[in-house]
């Protein structure tokens, strides 16, 4: 607070951030099997030199499209199966190396669901998706070729 008896903006910023945080861990109800990982550098490194495909779910902890998008597609055991052979990131809106990540791809809100192939090549999908459609464009990302719409993307570069 300050002298007026105010709460200052700063401290009330640290808290949604750690608040953030904890969304981070307890990610959803039902997707503990991902084993999300938010080193996206080191994960993207390993899927590519692993030959496995990276998953990205690019959310924001008070977006309610963001939650429905875990509370009802990615926490479905159907979708779940799909993931465990990928190397899996989940990435929160608002801190500027996340949102410094998901612009390589086009990406400039959440929730946003990119997937990106050892080769390079990668499809993004934005917003709310429900199971069905999900799984057929986890399906279709995850093909050993490059889907029509595909983008290739060029390895990180560590600053």
């Amino acid at each position: 607070m300050n002298a007026a008896g105010t709460l200052r903006a700063r401290p009330l910023r640290v808290v949604l951030r750690m608040v953030g945080l904890a969304g981070l861990v307890l990610v959803g109800t039902g997707c503990q099997s991902y084993h999300w990982r938010n080193d996206v550098m080191a994960a993207e490194t390993d899927a590519r030199e692993s030959g496995k495909h990276l998953f990205v779910f690019y959310k924001w902890y008070l977006d309610s499209h963001s939650n429905r998008m875990l509370s009802e597609t990615l926490s479905d055991p159907k979708v779940e199966k799909l993931f465990r052979d990928t190397v899996n990131v989940v990435l929160e809106s608002g801190y500027p190396e996340f949102d410094a990540y998901v612009q390589r791809f086009g990406v400039h809100t959440y929730p946003a669901t990119i997937i990106l192939a050892p080769d390079g090549t990668y499809q993004v999908r934005l917003g709310f998706i429900p199971k069905d459609r999900f799984i057929a464009f986890v399906e279709r990302a995850k093909q050993p070729r490059a889907p029509r719409g595909s983008r290739r993307v060029p390895p990180l570069q560590s600053p």
